[in-house]
């Protein structure tokens, strides 16, 4: 009888969920196919983010608590995101501005999902209990996980059985899933029943093998980390990140960090990765957050120093400060003594507690990053401090919102500056552009073809690259390859060499092929194709195996000297008159 009870009682969750979840994708498409041409948008935000966050807290809590306990939270979580979002909403004159700048859902997906741990600790006892925290945080993520994958299991079925079905002409599940209500109502049934089951499984479905799994990486992270530390003296941060943010890298690395520094400690000392040897590497790569973060810092003053603040730097500047509080309680945990995995342990309380602050402040007028920008741009401008080419008048047209077309007004107003001209050209070109991917070709400062062939060096000695060489390059090829030229070698000699020859016997004239330093010792390759506009290729290295390539020191050394041959590739072909089959090793 016991058994045959459980199984009933699992039948009626599963049913409960999946109904549960239908209702949810039901929800999700009256919102957004029915309601959002309305007149309301901003209404129809704010229900779609409520009942979104509302959906997904009480699907994780629903098999925890009752029903209607579950329900209550569920609203309390969801009900700050949505109230805030719409709030921050009317810094764009509509609401699809204000989704298309990307930060805002960054801000409100924190401000929703990390309260829904604390939130159900609290209803098991104690909301501070780490332990508890630790692993219904990780659990949520490895259980929806799941879920998801059940979904597109799903979904690839109905697809399979569609195409099976219409072997025999029947085309029922076609025209069902053509139905946007049923096929949101699929998904959300497929989602409640995936938690009901993943929660009848808990025994099963643990965090606790992609954690210890996870745990492998902190020796590996940790030696990449002290290798770049050590490297920068010697290379420096352009050198080592290229054309990369260095910003964004190292707050990501710093991060990553961070994840698995608490894998490490995990939810108490019983259950903390074991060894004298992991122990070290865990405190040893918390050490290492403060430099990271202090680095992270620089790279972004830098670039606020050069250019002024615009959302995606103040959104960095947000992730310096996160990285900056998470390097510091680390790192004072670590040098407090015998305690320093506890006092780990309540940082990740105090900082998650501080990211629902942040978040909360992003989307609110404290911190307004479209209005910050375009008032210091603004400054900037009007001060000289600035050029019209550095004027980001595109970003303000199409992603800083209300404040953004305010600075673009003001800028119109303008007059007897030194650059009028170029300034009410770009006006009226960033004016006349009919879309946020509209941007009319602005050239960056200093990346310019004047100024990549001022650097280039062309081989053999006397060549000139043919007519229509660099026809079509786009502004991020030229800043690439600008970036390798200035990578100089002991002797002075620009990173960039253009080798002109006739690399195509079969078709009339010269070809010419672009070698530029990368940011490490390998060697970027272009092939410049004349005759077909804008067709720039890698060039293809062939080599025969087990001969390693030249490294990129010895490799310009040898283009400058001359110590090259131009002449046939080292192969043999399989010929059908003029198609070729090639065998390249």
């Amino acid at each position: 009888m016991g058994g045959n009870d459980t199984t009933r009682r699992q039948e009626i969750d599963r049913l409960r969920l999946a109904a549960f979840g239908a209702s949810g994708g039901l929800c999700g498409w009256l919102l957004l196919h029915v309601y959002w041409d309305s007149g309301a948008p901003r209404l129809v935000l704010f229900l779609t983010v409520l009942a979104g966050g509302f959906f997904a807290a009480a699907l994780a809590m629903a098999m925890h608590m009752r029903a209607a306990r579950a329900a209550i939270l569920s609203l309390a979580a969801a009900l700050p995101p949505a109230v805030l979002m719409t709030w921050a909403s009317l810094r764009f004159p509509s609401v699809s501005d204000f989704l298309g700048s990307g930060h805002p859902l960054l801000a409100g997906f924190v401000l929703l999902a990390l309260p829904v741990p604390f939130l159900m600790a609290r209803e098991e006892g104690n909301w501070r209990d780490y332990a508890r925290l630790f692993i219904i945080t990780w659990n949520l993520v490895v259980r929806y996980a799941a879920v998801w994958i059940f979904t597109a299991v799903v979904w690839a079925v109905i697809y399979l059985s569609d195409t099976l079905l219409s072997l025999v002409g029947l085309d029922i599940i076609e025209r069902l899933i053509e139905i946007p209500a049923v096929a949101w109502a699929v998904s959300g049934a497929a989602v409640g029943l995936g938690m009901a089951v993943v929660d009848e499984l808990e025994d099963y479905v643990s965090p606790y093998l992609v954690l210890r799994l996870l745990r492998l990486l902190l020796p590996a992270v940790l030696i990449v980390v002290l290798v770049f530390l050590v490297s920068i003296p010697f290379r420096g941060l352009s050198d080592l990140f290229g054309n990369y943010s260095a910003a964004g890298t190292l707050m990501a690395i710093a991060l990553a960090a961070v994840g698995l520094i608490s894998i490490g400690v995990d939810a108490s000392d019983d259950e903390m990765a074991g060894g004298a040897f992991m122990r070290t590497v865990v405190r040893a790569l918390a050490l290492t957050l403060p430099v990271l973060a202090a680095l992270a810092a620089y790279a972004v003053w830098v670039r606020v120093a050069d250019y002024g603040w615009t959302p995606s730097r103040i959104g960095a500047a947000a992730g310096v400060v996160v990285s900056a509080g998470y390097g510091l309680l680390y790192a004072g945990a670590v040098l407090s003594g015998a305690e320093w995995a506890g006092r780990i342990r309540g940082a990740n309380v105090l900082m998650a507690g501080a990211l629902v602050v942040l978040a909360a402040l992003w989307l609110t007028p404290a911190v307004d990053a479209e209005g910050i920008s375009a008032r210091t741009q603004l400054a900037r401008f009007e001060a000289g401090e600035s050029t019209v080419e550095e004027l980001p008048a595109w970003e303000m047209r199409w992603d800083w919102g209300s404040a953004g077309a305010a600075a673009l007004q003001r800028l119109g107003e303008v007059q007897d500056h030194p650059e009028q001209a170029a300034l009410e050209a770009k006006l009226a070109a960033v004016a006349g552009s009919t879309g946020r991917w509209d941007k009319p070709a602005v050239t960056e400062p200093g990346i310019t073809l004047e100024v990549f062939q001022s650097l280039l060096t062309v081989r053999p000695e006397g060549a000139q690259p043919p007519e229509g060489t660099f026809d079509g390059i786009q502004p991020y090829q030229l800043r690439e390859w600008i970036a390798g030229c200035q990578r100089t070698d002991a002797q002075g000699r620009a990173g960039c060499v253009l080798v002109v020859a006739d690399f195509l016997p079969g078709q009339p004239g010269e070809e010419a092929m672009l070698f530029f330093r990368t940011a490490g010792r390998s060697v970027g390759t272009a092939e410049m194709a004349v005759r077909q506009a804008n067709a720039v290729r890698f060039v293809r290295e062939n080599r025969a195996n087990g001969v390693p390539a030249l490294g990129a020191e010895e490799f310009f050394d040898r283009l400058y000297s001359g110590d090259f041959v131009i002449g046939p590739a080292q192969v043999n072909a399989l010929s059908f008159g003029s198609t070729e089959y090639l065998m390249l090793p």
